[in-house]
């Protein structure tokens, strides 16, 4: 059985990149420490340990602190206090939630907690790369499936994967909820897997658009606005058509629970925590582009901004892009641009574009049009080196408490 497992191209590079890197990082947190020591005491601006212990000696100071670092504190602290500190009620539940289970097993204390958000993300992160695998095989043919991992996995922000941060989880029940959608027509299971991803991180509601118009393009008479009279609206159908907006109820669902536990309303978090309101899809663009030459205020003239920038324009071409390259399934390229309007929705003076280089390990449609480019041996070495050398020097980055997305 294991062999027969093995077997199976998806399982096999999947395994051998996960195992690799996951190795890697750990020897590269070593040197990094090594190269460039992380002082013992706190810094509430530098190094925000929110009141949480530092873990730097023995097994878990090599294993678990060097993830130890920025949004995993909140999870961590989420996992052992709830919400009871209102900047951490930005961060749906359910990631926290399994920190907090899997750790009680092992006496709820920080370093179970946090070993428990490695270990979910680990996990998850080695089913993402078999199913991303498998949906390149189909979508792309078997030649590019590998190159398609490789990419993924050496982009230069795919350290995150590793860390005790929502990224795998949400990436694997988005992938699943997509593919299960658009290749197998299993809409029940696909708003499951979307409800769950929206409890994981805000953006997971935006796959209703994608869900809502493969439904409406699929059952309803043939991408026209009628029911197919041959099929009807039979039992079945209604709990598909109803599955569709099951990642919209996960949004409903977080904000209802806020609202009980009597916290301040999202906007208001991120305004007085995180310093972003709502703005126009696009300011901070322009302000990005006064900070990286000096102008303004928060982020100027960081190497990281000019990163975010271009990360920014390339999720913009590849978004537009999958839209004529896969004419025949639209859902890749609409849940691509859904993903894109609601992240360029929140504007700050203070930090524009926070974290686009690792929100944009989300946009499956421009990994999928990277892996086809790399066909090509010139592109495949300027998308590679690149992006090996940046993953190198960000991870070191995160590793010593480096700001880096």
């Amino acid at each position: 059985m294991l062999k027969s497992f093995w077997q199976q191209p998806a399982v096999r590079y999947a395994l051998i990149i996960f195992v690799v890197l996951r190795l890697f990082l750990t020897g590269w947190a070593v040197v990094a420490q090594l190269a460039s020591p992380v002082p013992d005491e706190v810094d509430e601006v530098l190094r925000p340990y929110l009141s949480q212990p530092i873990l730097n000696d023995g097994l878990a100071g090599l294993l678990l602190g060097p993830w130890q670092r920025f949004d995993t504190l909140h999870y961590t602290r989420i996992a052992a206090e709830g919400y009871a500190n209102p900047d951490d009620s930005v961060f749906p539940p359910l990631y926290p939630l399994l920190m907090w289970g899997l750790g009680g097993l092992f006496g709820s204390s920080h370093k179970a907690h946090l070993a428990a958000g490695i270990f979910v993300s680990n996990v998850a992160l080695l089913g993402l790369l078999i199913l991303l695998h498998k949906v390149g095989s189909d979508l792309l043919g078997e030649k590019h499936a590998p190159r398609l991992l490789v990419y993924f996995a050496l982009f230069p922000t795919s350290f995150f994967l590793f860390a005790p941060y929502t990224e795998s989880l949400f990436l694997l029940m988005t992938l699943a909820s997509l593919w299960l959608a658009f290749r197998y027509d299993h809409f029940e299971w696909a708003g499951v897997l979307g409800l769950l991803a929206a409890l994981t991180r805000l953006t997971g509601w935006v796959l209703v658009v994608p869900l809502a118009y493969h439904f409406w393009q699929r059952h309803l008479g043939n991408g026209k606005w009628k029911i197919d009279p041959i099929g009807g609206w039979s039992p079945r159908l209604i709990r598909k058509a109803a599955a569709v907006f099951l990642p919209g109820f996960g949004l409903l669902l977080f904000l209802l629970y806020r609202a009980w536990l009597g916290l301040p309303p999202l906007g208001n978090v991120y305004a007085e925590y995180w310093f972003q309101r709502t703005g126009i899809p696009g300011t901070d663009l322009l302000r990005a582009l006064q900070g990286m030459f000096g102008f303004g205020t928060g982020r100027v003239g960081e190497f990281t901004l000019w990163f975010d920038f271009f990360i920014t324009w390339l999720l913009l071409i590849t978004t537009i892009w999958a839209f004529f390259r896969w004419q025949h399934r639209l859902g890749w390229g609409l849940y691509a641009a859904m993903l894109l309007l609601f992240m360029l929705l929140p504007s700050s003076e203070f930090k524009p574009l926070y974290s686009f280089s690792r929100y944009a390990l989300a946009f499956f449609p421009t990994f999928f049009l990277l892996a086809i480019w790399g066909a090509d041996g010139k592109i495949h070495r300027l998308i590679l080196y690149p992006s090996l050398l940046l993953y190198l020097y960000f991870s070191a980055q995160f590793f010593i408490w480096g700001w880096v997305a």
